[in-house]
């Protein structure tokens, strides 16, 4: 076909459209016209020219539209396909092929090593025995590096472990726990500080690592050497010997100093709850205490776990808990609490097993506010049948899932022995469970609606707990020594409220536990370009990235130990 023909007789359809809306809108002919002169009817053109307006409109072009660059082709390099071909002709397997290219730290994909066997015209190799594979020569087993100070040269490497941690760093700047630890008496030795040592532990304690002894995990990753500045993280001897030799008092000081960061706007209520960490040993000089979810008392640390209700922040944790010293335990956090506030905790919510009716007589003294449960018995339970009907009153529930909850309630003020003046009983039935339940309270004058509902929102507390046991491994001690249980717990706290402070900023999940939040914005690996004063993290790319960006703090530089680091992702930037 000419050039002229080409014009003059248009054959596809794509043409014809083109030449029709033409002659209509530059020739100024009609419809009828452009219709008769490519055989189709008004109707047809109509609504053809109605597509290609609404088009245009939408910024589109029906035409020429414009083509997509598409990604280049990589390319293999040549000396790679000299290897990769010499250890085919030596009757290596893809997967083998890959491995011994890793060992001269080359790094080559099973596709790619695929497709230039296939260029290089070999065919796949038949399916053969262990005996008949060639065996594929391991490189020998690398030492871990000595742990010693950061010392940054200009170069470039990557992670797959370390990099969620990292995430944390402008956070602990912006709250300011380099200072708190350097003020908490914490030991170090002349190699690491006590900072460094601190740090390592959270940086375990962020990715959920199971045990220290697992060191061949992160032995040799430099990102989680970075975040505690360090060249690599101290392997599992030095920990575990260090956790040894914290005292009780290093974590109090922690512990205080967090409780004034993360519960500086506190309304001052808080759940209790005791939690028994089980030592899986068989030489264990540990007391027996009450294992909920195993049904049965065995030889465990017992800890108080103290929670915020209104924030999910930890506030206290004490592993130092005896038989002797239980009831006390309540007491001991009001001491604390004090001591760091100047002021005492307004309420207090915990079971009935937490402390005795002495120390509730105290807590009443002290004008602290307690709700907890009454210690019923078959006398006490068969004394609700007694009550007069018309003395019950409905009272209707709003529940967590939207939907409402009738209960029946009764009021009446009791005398305790061991306490002075009354206490305020609410009896509650047709709760969904069998027996009634006995709440008490020194609180004579607020509405009995809000202590159901504080008491049932007392079981956050145990979703807290449940939370330490499968991300933080609280019930994983490996050790029966209990300074070293209490000093694990201590981070674990640390470690929990960071998560908390970051979900509360983050839209959409805020009420996520931390392993949701570990799984979409921490698992991830980055690439680290560092010189001798500044670093730059440059995340790989994962779908959530973009929500964590808008938080205020990681749109910031951070400043640590006299080094400028900034965090970004692959694409993105910070400002």
């Amino acid at each position: 076909m000419s050039p002229k023909e080409y014009f003059k007789s248009p054959e596809t359809t794509l043409q014809r459209h083109y030449d029709g809306l033409r002659a209509y809108y530059h020739e100024g002919k009609s419809e009828a016209d452009v219709a008769a002169m490519l055989d189709w009817t008004p109707q047809y053109f109509k609504k053809m020219r109605g597509e290609f307006v609404s088009t245009l409109k939408k910024g589109g072009d029906p035409f020429f539209a414009h083509k997509k660059k598409g990604p280049k082709g990589r390319r293999t390099p040549e000396n790679l396909i000299e290897k990769v071909v010499l250890l085919r002709k030596r009757n290596y397997a893809i997967g083998d092929i890959r491995v011994a290219l890793q060992a001269e730290g080359l790094n080559l994909s099973i596709a790619s090593i695929d497709k230039t066997l296939k260029e290089q015209g070999f065919a796949p190799l038949p399916k053969r025995t262990r005996e008949e594979r060639p065996t594929v020569q391991a490189p020998a087993a690398l030492p871990a590096p000595r742990v010693s100070a950061l010392d940054l040269k200009t170069e470039v490497f990557s992670t797959e472990l370390g990099a969620g941690p990292l995430i944390f760093l402008p956070l602990i700047e912006e709250l300011g726990l380099i200072q708190i630890i350097e003020q908490c008496g914490f030991p170090e030795t002349k190699d690491v500080s006590a900072v460094q040592y601190i740090l390592s532990f959270l940086a375990l304690k962020l990715i959920s690592n199971k045990r220290w002894s697992h060191d061949s995990l992160w032995g040799f990753d430099r990102a989680l050497g970075l975040f505690a500045g360090l060249n690599v993280l101290p392997k599992a001897t030095s920990l575990s010997t260090y956790s040894y030799r914290v005292q009780r008092q290093s974590n109090l000081n922690l512990l205080r100093q967090l409780s004034r960061v993360f519960e500086s706007n506190s309304d001052g209520e808080f759940n209790l709850d005791f939690k028994a960490i089980p030592h899986w040993g068989d030489a264990s000089v540990l007391e027996k205490n009450w294992c909920g979810t195993r049904k049965c008392a065995m030889k465990s640390v017992l800890a108080l776990i103290v929670q915020n209700p209104e924030s999910g922040m930890i506030s206290y944790t004490d592993a130092e808990i005896k038989h002797s010293n239980q009831n006390d335990a309540v007491l001991e956090f009001v001491d604390f609490w004090t001591d760091a506030h100047n002021a005492p905790p307004k309420m207090l919510i915990f079971d009935s097993k937490m402390t005795s009716y002495e120390n509730l007589n105290k807590l009443n003294q002290d004008k602290i506010f307690f709700l907890t449960l009454r210690r019923r018995g078959k006398k006490l339970i068969d004394q609700i049948a007694k009550i007069p009907e018309e003395e019950w009153q409905k009272v209707r529930l709003d529940r967590s899932h939207g939907k409402q909850q009738t209960v029946r309630i009764h009021e009446r003020n009791i005398k305790l022995r061991h306490y002075e003046g009354e206490l305020r009983e609410i009896i509650m039935t047709d709760h969904g469970r069998e027996k009634p339940v006995f709440l008490i309270t020194n609180d004579l004058e607020a509405n009995a609606k809000t202590f159901i509902k504080k008491y049932a929102r007392r079981w956050l507390v145990e979703q807290e707990i449940a939370e330490q046991v499968a991300f933080f491994h609280i019930n994983q001690p490996s050790s029966s020594i209990v300074v070293k249980v209490d000093f694990d717990l201590t981070l674990s706290l640390l470690a929990h409220n960071l998560y908390r402070m970051l979900a509360s900023h983050l839209p959409g999940f805020e009420h996520c536990n931390a392993e949701t939040l570990c799984r979409n914005f921490l698992m991830n690996g980055a690439k680290i370009i560092t010189t001798p004063t500044a670093v730059r993290v440059e995340l790989k790319k994962k779908s959530h990235l973009p929500i964590l960006f808008e938080v205020p703090w990681m749109k910031k530089s951070t400043h640590l130990g006299g080094l400028n680091i900034d965090i970004t992702f692959a694409g993105g930037t910070v400002s």
